[in-house]
């Protein structure tokens, strides 16, 4: 299979045109709950008394909007931090006043996720990620659902690097005894460096993941162009090595950007390329891509490796992987794309997926053009005259 750049318009919406090129659609989905943010139409939390403005942030993990593929939209509407996401905002607010209610986003099935599952995290930084899924998977008993987090450095190291480790990775122990925490794994060599409890026969998982994956490089940096090539068989080599712990109906996860140079690995080929070329028994395809929201998964915070700094995410895509036509738990829905009513948001569940469409982009953009518009009207002064306008306003 062939992967389009970012900037393709790989759309199945034939029926809808735009004077714009979209990003590349083709068997891409988002969570509905992201884009009920970037709408402006999330279900009101307990307390909260009107509904939360449209999103930026989520308008642009969903719609990728960038300069090289819509000048008029970045301009009048640029891209704001993630924290000012209304979810975020209010998860902010809640923590601050030792709030542990649950927010809406953290629901059984949210990004593929569900009480009961077994999840292997591969490379995760300072373990958010893996505290982030076990909220998830593991039931309120912890009579089910376990998380096994690793992690490619030791203990001492991701205690130096992260001040916060030790809360997260006593939180991620809390949420219950079967979740097993493994250090110095190697994801090219997982037989070899997971946790000796891991590896039996028995241990199978539905979920294998690894967020933007890396070769070990330099402190803070990131993977670029010169070590493509490294960073594309690295990617080869975990499939293989991952495919031998996924149950029958589980799937391998990868996080990576889209953005130049990240949309040149052509993940969704590479990583099929080693499983490919030993035989394709299982039938194990890519399934699709899912736009990444890490504000669905709280408290996950991406992170440079080897460094405490977080890094911008909005263009990174769930890239899935499965078997055929075993997809009873499946991230990425087994119908085609269905015509989604996107008017009739009050119907849409947040933990479901749906379709990334031209038409979704098309009713994002002109929401936030027209926001846009009314905002500018309401600075502008009744005159017309911005400098008188000022001085009025000084005088009162």
């Amino acid at each position: 299979m062939s992967s389009k750049n970012e900037s393709d318009d790989g759309s199945n919406d034939a029926a809808t045109t735009s004077t714009f090129p979209h990003r590349n659609l083709d068997q891409l989905y988002c969570p509905t709950a992201t884009y009920l943010c970037a709408i402006g139409a999330n279900p009101l939390e307990e307390g909260q008394l009107s509904s939360p403005s449209a999103c930026i942030p989520c308008a642009y993990k969903v719609c990728n909007f960038d300069i090289a593929l819509d000048q008029e939209f970045t301009k009048l509407v640029p891209n704001q931090r993630p924290e000012q996401c209304p979810r975020s905002i209010k998860r902010t607010k809640k923590s601050a006043d030792n709030d542990d209610a649950p927010t809406t986003c953290v629901k059984d099935g949210m990004m593929g996720y569900k009480r009961g599952m077994n999840v292997l995290t591969v490379g995760d930084g300072d373990f958010s990620f893996s505290l982030a899924v076990a909220k998830l998977v593991v039931s309120d008993n912890s009579k089910s659902g376990m998380v096994v987090a690793t992690s490619y450095e030791d203990l001492t190291t991701l205690q130096r690097v992260y001040p916060a480790f030790d809360d997260t990775l006593n939180a991620l122990k809390s949420c219950s005894t079967k979740n097993i925490i493994g250090y110095k794994v190697d994801a090219t060599q997982l037989k070899k460096t997971l946790p000796p409890n891991v590896i039996q026969p028995s241990m199978k998982f539905h979920r294998i993941c690894w967020n933007f994956p890396c070769t070990a490089i330099g402190h803070g940096q990131d993977g670029q162009n010169e070590s493509m090539e490294e960073n594309k068989e690295l990617v080869r080599k975990f499939m293989a090595n991952a495919l031998q712990f996924l149950d029958e109906c589980g799937e391998i996860q990868i996080i990576h950007k889209t953005k130049p140079p990240y949309n040149q690995w052509d993940m969704e080929t590479v990583a099929m390329e080693e499983i490919n070329k030993n035989g394709n028994e299982l039938e194990f395809e890519y399934k699709g891509r899912l736009v990444f929201d890490k504000c669905n998964m709280p408290p996950y915070v991406p992170r440079k490796a080897l460094d405490k700094k977080s890094f911008p995410c909005h263009d990174a895509c769930v890239y899935v992987f499965g078997l055929r036509r075993r997809s009873v738990e499946s991230t990425i829905p087994n119908n085609e794309k269905a015509d989604i009513d996107l008017d009739a948001t009050t119907s849409l569940d947040p933990s479901s997926v749906i379709p990334v469409t031209t038409k979704l982009i098309d009713t994002l953009r002109t929401k936030h053009l027209a926001l846009a518009s009314y905002k500018r009207e309401l600075r502008r002064p009744s005159d017309g005259n911005p400098k008188k306008g000022k001085k009025q306003r000084k005088r009162k």
